[in-house]
């Protein structure tokens, strides 16, 4: 991340509240450009309606986000998303009986312009789209490191591997930010690890931003720039990953166990 990068996303004084209960409540941090910021927590503590309000799905009561300085609060998830946000989920979502390149090819749907006709006959315009479709995904696969799966269907591949296609497919749609739920969730020790290898390298190489949940904190603590801890919907502490594991109510909000 460049020492002076300036504010991608603003979230500010987000709250929200389902039949009286408050989910949020006045949650505010920002990500930078080329950043990549974890958010900390709790079960329950507010993690993936923050995600959700970002992300269109959810409606915040009060405040406000900002995304390259555009308000989101209002949008719908696909207008979030043209904005240049990327999403992955806690439960893997892919479509199993297509391939890793199918998969993967869907995420450049906003880059085809290309009419009705000439994509029927897959000449012109149609025809360089998808070469360049094509080029884009083997690129983001090699990065990740799953490229010689490009043919496999994807619900024959393990957990970790379709989490990785995700995140590919994710970062195939070029966004200027991407939000990663849970990413390392169901994984084993070594999956874990290759995924934290993988968030870094294509932060590292392509400049994305990224703002991840995760309860995995050694995982956390060892990719993230910076690190906002919530518990019952506030935000307790926001520095960098020493400073939040040492804080006295991130501690105490994980049951009094050391971080």
């Amino acid at each position: 991340m460049a020492e002076h990068a300036t504010d991608l996303l603003e979230v500010d004084g987000i709250s929200l509240s389902f039949s009286g209960v408050k989910a949020l409540d006045g949650v505010t941090f920002s990500v930078r450009e080329g950043e990549v910021f974890a958010v900390i927590g709790p079960n329950g503590a507010g993690k993936s309606s923050l995600f959700n309000c970002i992300s269109g799905v959810y409606r915040p009561q009060a405040g406000s986000v900002r995304f390259g300085g555009d308000e989101l609060i209002g949008l719908k998830p696909h207008r979030v998303a043209r904005k240049g946000i990327a999403r992955t989920f806690q439960n893997v979502e892919v479509f199993p009986a297509m391939t890793v390149q199918e998969n993967l090819l869907l995420a450049r749907d906003g880059f085809m312009k290309a009419g009705p006709l000439s994509c029927m006959v897959r000449i012109g315009r149609s025809a360089r789209e998808e070469r360049e479709a094509v080029v884009a995904v083997q690129r983001y696969a090699e990065m990740l490191r799953i490229d010689h799966l490009l043919s496999a269907p994807v619900g024959s591949l393990p957990h970790g591997t379709q989490k990785r296609i995700e995140l590919a497919r994710a970062l195939a749609m070029e966004p200027r930010l991407i939000l990663l739920d849970e990413p390392v969730a169901g994984m084993n020790h070594d999956e874990t690890s290759e995924m934290g290898e993988a968030i870094r390298t294509v932060n590292r190489e392509v400049g994305v931003a990224i703002l991840l949940v995760e309860h995995d904190m050694t995982m956390v603590m060892g990719i993230s720039d910076r690190v906002c801890a919530l518990d019952f919907g506030q935000r307790i502490a926001l520095g960098t990953p020493a400073e939040v594991a040492r804080d006295a109510l991130v501690v105490n909000a994980y049951l009094g166990g050391a971080l």
